[in-house]
């Protein structure tokens, strides 16, 4: 049977990250497209050119997200359905275990489902506003691309001019002489920060710019922890139980270590309960946690989740606590490894972007900087004993 931990939390969200991740790959790919086309000397004739195009991209673009992001809605539902199923497995078996002894008697609402269709409501709501995001991004990316070629452009023709570099008598000699080469580097210097900067569908309170893959990504991990957490409280809620225990893992984020294994209450109440064993133990309010910030206790990406204790009938999990230095080994390589599969994305996303362009010499330097970064991960592989995730560095 599935179980709620990290890795199934990961699973849930994969294929709306995955459809983000191709989605911001083709973007990519069809902006530098449109950069690499054209073949005016003039550098105003090239920007009015590229000008011209943004409405014939923005279409292109918008086919583009339509046809990447078209299954999300069904895999949203899908993962937050099969988060709150696996959720509620084990209480469910409890509480059919309790009512057969005749510790509880038969609620006569189930309130799960309309928890279930807020939660994907919302997160619905989350995919149109980060596809409209990505939209826009990927039109300011054109327009910011064009304007950084046209300065550099510029500037490197103004430099030779002024250094006798060059023998001209206009614009258009200039052009023609050395144009086509510094426009390539013009080109290549803008797709290679197009590329680095990549598209955004998400801009925080903070102004913090979030890729669309990222954002969704936390949304789903997000929401389907939701989906669980608040399928058990409703299920809590629908037969008067209130007490659980909060599971173990190891690699728990620093502000929720110390409360793995610990009994708590939704409520503000404390006190203590008999266990199905007829052992005792202590159970403090949840608001005496972390509980409620975003790296706390339940919070975004947390790979907790709570065990219902119904008294005198359930027998609470009994796993010896993780070692603390142990768990904090787990998470820091946990994260070097997420962060080696980007860093290796992000070169081939930028060798693909050349290749668009037509700038073949630095999709075939940008090799280098793949195979360099695939070496890094091959050592943190040996070194860790980690498992591999060669689907976390393709691109679409």
């Amino acid at each position: 049977m599935a179980k709620l931990d990290k890795e199934t939390a990961l699973r849930l969200s994969e294929p709306v990250e995955d459809a983000y991740l191709e989605c911001v790959d083709r973007l990519v790919q069809n902006i530098c497209k449109h950069l690499g086309t054209g073949k005016a000397f003039r550098t105003a004739d090239w920007e009015t050119q590229k000008l011209a195009q943004l409405g014939q991209l923005t279409q292109e673009n918008a086919k583009i997200i339509n046809a990447a992001t078209k299954k999300v809605p069904q895999e949203i539902r899908d993962a937050l359905h099969e988060s709150s199923e696996i959720a509620l497995a084990d209480i469910e078996k409890m509480i059919r275990e309790a009512i057969e002894s005749g510790a509880l008697e038969q609620a006569p609402d189930d309130s799960v489902l309309a928890v279930l269709e807020d939660l994907m409501e919302q997160a619905l709501d989350d995919a149109n506003l980060t596809n409209t995001t990505m939209l826009q991004s990927s039109q300011a990316a054109y327009m910011q691309a064009v304007e950084e070629v046209v300065q550099w452009e510029t500037r490197a023709l103004s430099a030779a001019e002024a250094q006798g570099a060059i023998d001209i008598v206009n614009e258009l000699a200039v052009a023609v002489t050395s144009g086509t080469e510094t426009r390539n580097q013009a080109l290549k210097k803008a797709i290679s920060q197009l590329s680095d900067r990549g598209i955004y569908g998400f801009v925080d309170s903070r102004g913090r710019h979030w890729s669309p893959e990222a954002y969704m990504a936390m949304e789903i991990r997000t929401a389907s922890h939701n989906a669980a957490i608040d399928s058990i409280r409703a299920r809590q809620t629908d037969y008067g139980v209130d007490i659980f225990q909060v599971s173990s893992h190891p690699g728990a984020r620093p502000l929720c270590y110390p409360y793995q294994g610990r009994f708590f209450t939704w409520g503000s109440q404390s006190g203590e309960f008999t266990d199905g064993k007829g052992a005792r133990h202590r159970y403090r309010p949840i608001t005496e946690t972390s509980y409620g910030k975003p790296a706390g206790l339940f919070g975004i990406n947390c790979g907790h989740y709570p065990m219902p204790q119904i008294p005198r009938v359930t027998i609470p999990q009994d796993k010896p606590e993780p070692d603390k230095e142990e768990n904090d080994k787990e998470y820091r390589e946990s994260q070097e490894q997420r962060r080696l599969e980007r860093e290796i994305r992000e070169a081939k996303r930028k060798q693909a972007a050349y290749k668009a362009a037509g700038l073949e010499d630095d999709a075939e330097a940008e090799g280098k900087t793949i195979a360099m970064r695939q070496a890094k991960m091959r050592a943190f592989i040996k070194r860790t004993g980690r498992r591999r995730r060669y689907d976390r560095e393709q691109i679409k």
